[in-house]
């Protein structure tokens, strides 16, 4: 991405021996004018920097994960040159923040602080020809767009109190449970006004729930056609226009890295899942899967992180980037919430041997995990069995919040199982859900126990990691407030973006986090090599001729996607198409498998002696490289 761009060398005399640079360019701009650029960063080769097989970093197109345009910048403006031999032959191109405009909300630069990372476009979500009249408002002038808790609304807002307070931790909600005798005491909506009087809150303007377009969520594949957020209609927005064109102007994009609010790592892809057509992936091809396992194990050395939320995948970059594109995409969280500092050491006999009791059925759940995977038993399957309580409770409460279709499948998963193993997953089930079904729970036996632990929901750990290692910075209390509509509601909640950035100073840790898992994936990236000619004389003026075409690096030279996209290598005998004899003229290769992988290509032709034969052996992807020899050799 270099045209019309300023070449910098990155400072010092020790980066300028290593002849790293970086050009850096505005390749478009955003809906206000904001500038979008792009950074490109290589060492002069042989072959220049957009005819190598590259790398695309991207972040910003969820702004409200400022991490990743932190880090993404970062990267930038790093010194590479401990990659500088690698970056003779491969590129690294970089674009930190796609939505600029969206920025300027979370930072607050327009209004109160919001985390919805949309774009500042104008819609009529309430459809009654004006636009950007209701916004969210800050209404207790704390600079945060945070919740309200609605006690006793007016019954023509027609909102439902269906939200009750957590027992263990009352900063927390929780659906009613009917069936208990529980009633609804208030229900949750965004902190507003009804500042145009038609019944509805903070629907139109910039950072409410029903303004601008959600870029990840905007490009073509797996569109969520009519989502609010998602757009009219796909790459409706000049931000995914730009960067899908700027994409397709550089074919030799092999990878792509998005910085973003999902981890497709961490998380281990669906493999095997497709649209209603039957063609576009949901997760992975299956021809894929070993690859990015490789790639998986790689991240994870590289990374602190353990733990991430799932990545959007209906009309998201990442989705586009793998199935349309068909290049080897990953995402990355960049920083997730970190595990709970320890507490000390137990001081007493007691508590020692609870903990050694507590170890051993640690041990044993592992054991009896691997055994269970050993008997086919699906790993999730498994997992659910042999989990602790709470791991059980997260698990179940993925299940609830699961598409249709993806609940389907893990019920038709569990039918499949042999009896003895549905059984223990039935008893598993009914322990999260409290005992028999219309029965109370079965007591425990009694024993020494633990004080009892925080809320365990993800709310709850996030709460628990607020109080106990950021001093309660990521959590606004519940504060009364007289609304003037609305009556009796208290503001308060996490702080906008807390749950998906870090504190302040992870920056630069994080940023070589993420560059050695760039170092890693751009030296597993595909390229192609073309071998010497031979040439063996078969008659008077009979020729075969022979070249091989190899893919030194790890991954293969296409996705297993990409081989329905169609993404061929073009091996072409540069010599009257009359003068070959057996063979076809140009030969296409639909791809290389990686790790030194070689394909022979050969042709038998009449040509004179003496005469000169070039091999032109080129594709989108991986450039143009020509190879020439000399028919010449004695007869056999």
């Amino acid at each position: 991405m270099k045209s019309g761009s300023i070449c910098v060398l990155l400072g010092c005399a020790a980066m300028a021996s290593a002849q790293v640079r970086v050009e850096v360019e505005t390749f478009a701009r955003s809906r206000n004018g904001e500038p979008i650029e792009a950074y490109t960063v290589f060492s002069p080769g042989e072959r220049d920097a957009d005819d190598r097989p590259a790398l695309l970093i991207v972040a910003g197109i969820e702004p409200e994960h400022r991490i990743g345009i932190e880090v993404a910048r970062a990267l930038a403006n790093r010194d590479w040159s401990d990659a500088a031999e690698l970056l003779e032959t491969r590129t690294l191109y970089i674009i930190p923040n796609v939505n600029p405009d969206g920025m300027v909300w979370l930072d607050g630069g327009a209004g109160p602080v919001v985390e919805m990372g949309r774009t500042v476009a104008s819609f009529d979500a309430d459809r009654d020809g004006r636009l950007g009249e209701d916004p969210p408002d800050d209404l207790n002038g704390d600079g945060l767009i945070t919740m309200m808790r609605v006690y006793d609304p007016p019954a023509s807002y027609g909102l439902d109190l269906n939200l009750v307070a957590e027992d263990d931790d009352a900063r927390l909600s929780r659906s009613a449970k009917p069936e208990k005798g529980e009633v609804g005491q208030f229900t949750i909506i965004t902190e507003g006004l009804d500042d145009d009087g038609d019944g509805l809150f903070n629907e139109d303007g910039p950072g409410g729930p029903g303004s601008g377009v959600n870029l990840n969520e905007n490009f073509p594949t797996l569109f969520p056609e009519f989502k609010e957020g998602a757009g009219s209609r796909p790459v409706s927005e000049p931000e995914t226009q730009a960067l899908i064109k700027a994409i397709q102007a550089h074919r030799n994009i092999v990878g792509v890295i998005v910085l973003g609010r999902g981890d497709n790592l961490l998380n281990k892809p669906a493999t095997g899942k497709y649209d209603q057509t039957g063609r576009i992936p949901k997760g992975l091809e299956k021809g894929d899967q070993a690859y990015h396992e490789h790639m998986t194990k790689l991240y994870k050395d590289a990374v602190s992180m353990d733990k991430a939320s799932k990545p959007n995948l209906e009309g998201s970059f990442l989705s586009w980037a793998y199935a349309d594109y068909g290049a080897w995409a990953f995402e990355s969280a960049v920083w997730s919430r970190p595990k709970a500092e320890k507490k000390d050491e137990p001081d007493t006999k007691d508590e020692a041997a609870d903990d050694a009791t507590e170890e051993k059925s640690v041990a044993d759940s592992a054991g009896e995990l691997e055994k269970l995977i050993a008997q086919g038993v699906p790993e999730e399957i498994a997992r659910f069995i042999t989990g602790t309580p709470e791991e059980r409770q997260a698990m179940a409460a993925e299940f609830e919040t699961a598409s249709d279709e993806e609940r389907q499948a893990k019920m038709a998963a569990v039918g499949a199982l042999p009896p003895e193993i549905q059984a223990r997953m039935m008893a598993a089930i009914q322990e999260v859900a409290g005992g028999e079904p219309g029965g109370e729970p079965e007591a425990a036996p009694a024993k020494k126990t633990k004080p009892s632990k925080p809320n365990d929901s993800d709310d709850g750990r996030w709460l628990t990691y607020s109080d106990e290692m950021r001093d309660g910075a990521g959590f606004i209390e519940w504060t009364p407030f007289d609304h003037p509509q609305l009556g009796r509601v208290e503001i308060g909640g996490f702080v906008p973006g807390f749950k998906i950035n870090p504190p302040e100073g992870l920056t630069a840790d994080l940023a070589e986090e993420q560059a050695a898992f760039a170092r890693d994936l751009l030296e597993a990236l595909p390229s192609v090599e073309v071998g010497e000619p031979t040439i063996e004389r078969l008659g008077s003026n009979l020729w075969r001729v022979t070249v091989e075409v190899c893919n030194p690096g790890y991954l293969p030279t296409s996705t297993a996607v990409g081989l329905k996209i169609r993404q061929p290598i073009a091996v072409d005998l540069a010599v009257d198409p009359e003068r070959v004899a057996v063979g076809r003229r140009v030969v296409l290769l639909d791809r290389l498998l990686g790790s030194g992988a070689c394909k022979r290509v050969e042709w038998v032709i009449t040509e004179d002696a003496g005469e000169p034969v070039e091999i032109v052996v080129r594709s989108a992807r991986f450039g143009t490289q020509r190879v020439q020899a000399t028919l010449e050799g004695d007869r056999p």
